[in-house]
């Protein structure tokens, strides 16, 4: 099917599976003599439903699982496809139909997998923005709820729950301050996981920190949250990263305004690595006198030589901020938390010596970055810390060399309270998972007596620093060493510490939801979201 990726594989193999069913029967020979007319017709007539009911489940599974817009398929000439029978022509309502079976048929299987997960579930909350020109019913804002897990076979999962329109007057930041849980705890019950989650990853703001505060009031009425539900609540780190961005951005607004009477962006979208391309190449303009001013009416709609080198200053501050993030936002390798650590000493240390190193107007932005990075820090850093003593190329010793870096800071009583609360975390585990024997002779002899997995871990040296190294795989290889160890490294390594990774980290806005899904039935948009997410 031109145009729609992965379609012929999907009906190919589904159209393959269908032919052979129908073959199946071929050793029967007929009397076609034998066999009245009427017969005939009846007989034909029910291959022809079997046909349309095949081609239709065919088409719904590739809606829900392929990305699709199902509105693709409303006026289509299948028979020019060639993948369908010659009289296929469903209407609309019967594809959506399709669509939810195929749907409430899939979710009895992830309800299954996630019922039968003996382990820890982190959720996210994520609110997307529709801002349609073509269909205004569709504008306002989505929100979408996911589940991270690791499964036993070690494979980061990210799974939508549930998607809705939590707006009804189109996008505004009112619409995001209503007192309520968006449907979340009837999801979660819904999906029989409301005991099972223990951290909820969000944007800071003050919508989502009354979310956050509901979901943990809730929550421990029933059970008792890790460490008294300090790591409960995540803070997205790819939003402070572009709220710190955009501020910097906004202090000088005025200028930027007056560049682009003399330079057009080649690109507007709303990502703050994109408004720095196109000031860097404003200004490799300038520098060389590239830049004409004819065609503006007053010189005062210019930038002075003095507002060129405020431009030059912020770029050179959020390059360098572009340069960090990228190593952890464009990562081959599954975006575990322990990588977030590494990155933000890295982005802090850089931010600090600006703070020294710059003129006063660059001075005075990188102080005020640095002061919501170091409320970020203060909130995060020890489920950050956590994550990364789970890391074997890291453990407490990069731990205790971040506490040494980081000025102002009592290192050893910050070392003490992460070993601290590793322990005491791990002593949780041992009473949750009793060790089976098979472990036990494993456990006897792998360890010296007396000692944990966690000790034993510990005190092995770290390993060296590998490209492409997957701490997931390395963890399902020594899960069988340190059996109650790995499955707390399973717990605290699927939480997202940021809600998006890549390109879709560097937005200044809220992420825009897909125009073709949200155009659809409430049903039917929460199906494919949640379908197309469990492939």
């Amino acid at each position: 099917m031109a145009g729609v990726p992965g379609a012929n594989n999907v009906i190919g193999s589904s159209k393959n599976g269908i032919s052979d069913h129908k073959n199946s029967g071929s050793g029967h020979s007929k009397d076609v003599n034998s066999i009245s007319s009427v017969s005939d017709t009846e007989g034909t007539e029910e291959v022809l439903e079997d046909d349309q009911q095949s081609d239709l489940r065919t088409l719904a599974e590739l809606i829900c699982f392929e990305e699709v817009p199902p509105k693709w398929f409303e006026n289509i000439d299948y028979a020019g496809l060639g993948e369908f029978s010659p009289l296929f022509k469903p209407i609309f309502n019967e594809i959506e139909t399709e669509c939810m079976e195929v749907f409430e048929k899939k979710k009895m299987e992830t309800k299954k997998i996630l019922g039968n997960f003996d382990g820890q579930i982190s959720l996210s909350v994520e609110i997307l923005r529709c801002e349609s020109y073509f269909d205004p019913s569709c504008c306002g804002d989505y929100l979408c709820l996911s589940a991270h897990f690791i499964d036993e076979n070690w494979k980061l999962n990210n799974w939508v729950l549930h998607f809705c329109s939590i707006s009804v007057s189109g996008p505004s930041d009112d619409s995001l301050h209503k007192y309520e849980d968006w449907g979340i705890l009837r999801s979660l019950k819904d999906w029989g996981i409301e005991n099972k989650f223990s951290a909820l990853t969000v944007k800071n703001d003050n919508c989502n920190n009354e979310l956050v505060e509901f979901l943990k009031t809730h929550i421990q009425e029933k059970m008792e949250l890790q460490l008294n539900g300090k790591l409960f609540c995540v803070y997205c780190c790819g939003e402070m990263i572009s709220v710190m961005v955009q501020d910097a951005f906004d202090k000088i607004a005025d200028i930027v305004h007056k560049v682009r009477q003399v330079y057009t962006f080649k690109t507007d979208y709303p990502m703050w690595f994109l408004k720095l391309l196109n000031l860097q190449e404003a200004l490799k303009l300038w520098s060389q006198g590239n830049l004409s001013s004819r065609d503006v009416t007053h010189s005062h709609n210019v930038p002075s030589p003095e507002e060129w080198k405020k431009v030059e200053g912020v770029c050179k501050i959020v390059e360098s901020i572009y340069e960090v993030t990228k190593s952890a936002f464009f990562n081959e390798t599954p975006l575990t938390p322990n990588v977030h650590l590494c990155s933000l000493l890295e982005l802090r240390k850089i931010l600090a010596k600006m703070s020294i190193d710059s003129d006063s107007f660059n001075r005075t932005v990188v102080e005020d970055m640095l002061k919501k990075f170091d409320k970020y820090w203060d909130d995060m850093f020890l489920l950050l810390a956590i994550s990364a003593a789970l890391d074997p190329r890291l453990k407490m010793r990069y731990i205790e060399f971040v506490c040494s870096e980081v000025k102002d800071w009592n290192g050893n009583s910050q070392v003490a309270v992460v070993l601290g609360a590793i322990h005491k975390l791990f002593d949780e585990y041992v009473v949750r998972f009793p060790l089976q024997y098979k472990q036990q002779f494993i456990h006897l002899n792998d360890h010296p007596k007396e000692k944990s997995d966690l000790d034993c871990y510990l005190e092995q040296p770290i390993l060296p620093p590998s490209p492409g190294f997957n701490e997931l795989a390395w963890w399902k290889t020594a899960s069988a060493k340190y059996p109650t160890l790995s499955r707390m490294a399973s717990d605290f390594l699927a939480i997202p510490v940021s809600l998006a990774t890549q390109s879709e980290a560097y937005y200044t806005v809220p992420k825009p939801a897909d125009e073709h899904i949200v155009c659809l039935k409430p049903d039917l948009m929460n199906a494919l979201m949640c379908t197309r997410s469990w492939v």
